[in-house]
């Protein structure tokens, strides 16, 4: 039976009202207006992270509205490992075969509203693998796809930034030279961030249904721990939880820094490590670049 991922958002918002009589009021106006604002001035480093980080986890932020943000990101796959019921349900070394790929992903972020971003990414996949009699050695569209991105709460003091995305993967893949699939899917998300001093932490459940014939459905949990004492570089490490229905699971964690080298723009470095995987092949240790830049 289909697992479905529920996401549940509960805010609740409250405003109390005082009065007195004036002549209190003008007694003490300036003590609790001083007071208050100590308590409701919003800390200089909420919100203080970026929108993405590595290969999956993203923050509760948004691109800004009226604003463009523009992103290219390479990722590299090269099987080291498959699984095999020879070895006891375990991995074992390729032998005389290889399963490599290259990915490349364009994405446009733009802030069409206040709280609100829309993207479209392009995915252009290169591969180059060989088993048994078959070689593949191919390059092509992936699937492309669209998402709206809303914050529908902002960060305190003391609550944490939350967003919903909505997905949709269009059928532009060729499941023949595994550049994705035929069919389209969607996917729900939730990004949940809250930021310290020196650190923040994000949190990203999400879900995937498939059109493809069979099991195909996803479930997905990402998270991350990013550090900003510097003002340019932020070291941080990822975690990706990721399964799909009827082939297998795997955990992930994505070690990398992000330097700021420029106004509105990036470059993250991140080495994926796969920490347990039950998926036909295994790639123990990756390399993610990304590169961003606002307009």
């Amino acid at each position: 039976m289909k697992k479905v991922l529920t996401l549940v958002c509960l805010m609740l918002l409250a405003s109390v009202a005082m009065a007195t009589d004036k002549e209190a009021k003008e007694a003490v106006e300036k003590p609790l207006l001083a007071n208050y604002d100590t308590v409701d001035e919003l800390n200089p480093w909420c919100g203080k992270y970026c929108i993405s980080f590595f290969t999956k986890t993203r923050s509760a932020k948004v691109v800004p509205e009226g604003k463009l943000l523009l992103s290219w990101k390479f990722q590299d796959y090269s099987a080291d490992e498959r699984w095999s019921k020879a070895t006891q349900d375990k991995h074992h070394e390729l032998n005389g075969e290889w399963r490599d790929f290259q990915k490349h992903v364009f994405v446009a972020k733009y802030g069409w509203a206040k709280d609100h971003q829309i993207a479209i990414g392009i995915p252009f996949i290169d591969n180059n693998f060989n088993y048994g009699s078959v070689r593949n050695k191919s390059c092509g569209l992936g699937n492309v796809f669209i998402f709206e991105k809303w914050r529908f709460l902002k960060e305190t003091n003391n609550l944490p930034a939350m967003s919903l995305d909505l997905w949709y993967y269009l059928p532009t893949g060729d499941p023949d030279k595994f550049h994705g699939t035929d069919d389209d899917a969607y996917k729900a998300t939730m990004s949940i961030s809250k930021a310290w001093k020196d650190f923040s932490l994000h949190l990203n459940p999400g879900y995937t249904w498939n059109k493809q014939d069979g099991n195909n459905d996803t479930e997905e949990i990402n998270a991350a721990i990013l550090f900003t004492a510097d003002k340019k570089f932020w070291p941080a490490v990822e975690y990706n939880y990721y399964r799909k229905e009827g082939k297998g699971h795997a955990h992930d964690i994505v070690p990398g820094v992000i330097w700021k080298y420029r106004k509105g723009g990036s470059i993250k470095v991140g080495v994926p490590i796969n920490i347990d995987s039950t998926f036909t092949y295994r790639d123990r240790v990756g390399l993610v670049l990304k590169l961003s830049q606002y307009f």
